[in-house]
Parts: C-alpha cells; sequence; structure tokens
C-alpha cells in the first residue's frame, strides 16, 4: 500500500476523533508501560506520543492546528481546571511544558501539512 493510499483512508476522518482516539490509546499504553517503567519517564513518553499524535494529525488536518494539541491532551488539561493547585507541582510543570511542545510541533506539522496540500493543488492545475 502506497503512502498515497493510507492518506486517503486516513483523510477522511474528522481531526477531533483522531485526536481523541489519540488521547485515550496514549493513556491506555501508559496505563500498560507504567508497570514497567518508572514514573517521570512515563511522563516525558506522554508527551513524546501526544506531540507525535499532534504532529501527524495537523500534516492531514492543518486548519486544525489549534484544537488538536488540546484534544491530544485533554486528558491533562482536565485536572488542571479541577484542581488550582496544578501548575506548581512537579507534575504539573513537567505537563505544561509537554502541552507547550504539543503545540509547537502540531504549528511544524500543520506547515508541512499546507505544503502538501499546495503541491497537490499545483498538481492538479
Amino acid at each position: 500500500m502506497q503512502r498515497k493510499e493510507i492518506i486517503d483512508r486516513i483523510a477522511w476522518v474528522p481531526a477531533w476523533g483522531i485526536s481523541l482516539i489519540a488521547a485515550f490509546l496514549g493513556a491506555f499504553i501508559l496505563g500498560f508501560l507504567s508497570n514497567f517503567i518508572d514514573k517521570p519517564l512515563t511522563y516525558f513518553v506522554w508527551i513524546l506520543m501526544n506531540a507525535s499524535a499532534s504532529f501527524l494529525i495537523c500534516i492531514l488536518h492543518p486548519k486544525q492546528v489549534w484544537t488538536v494539541p488540546f484534544l491530544c491532551n485533554i486528558l491533562v488539561l482536565l485536572p488542571v481546571m479541577l484542581d488550582p493547585s496544578f501548575w506548581s507541582t512537579n507534575f504539573g510543570l513537567i505537563m505544561g511544558l509537554g502541552l507547550a511542545f504539543s503545540f509547537l510541533i502540531a504549528h511544524f506539522g500543520a506547515m508541512l501539512g499546507r505544503r502538501r496540500e499546495n503541491r497537490n493543488t499545483i498538481k492538479s492545475d
């Protein structure tokens, strides 16, 4: 299967759907990995998984660059809304940096996605 075929099969799924799937799949994977690796390392794995998901989703859906990182990190943002002292903990600081990293990488993915869309429109003309 070629890359174009894979992209065509995935591109019809809305960005919010892929983002939520990525968030819950990441939580499931980390729940499994937490039995085998240390707690601080699981935070960094979580950050890398969310940033990677944001990057890949924004390549497919570059117009959703602001919503994708929020939805990929929804399981981190829920405690932020419920606990006012969240940002003063080590976990909060690490997750805050992860959220910022996710936004940065998502914008890079959107930039590549826009370039891909422009290339496709030029070829079709």
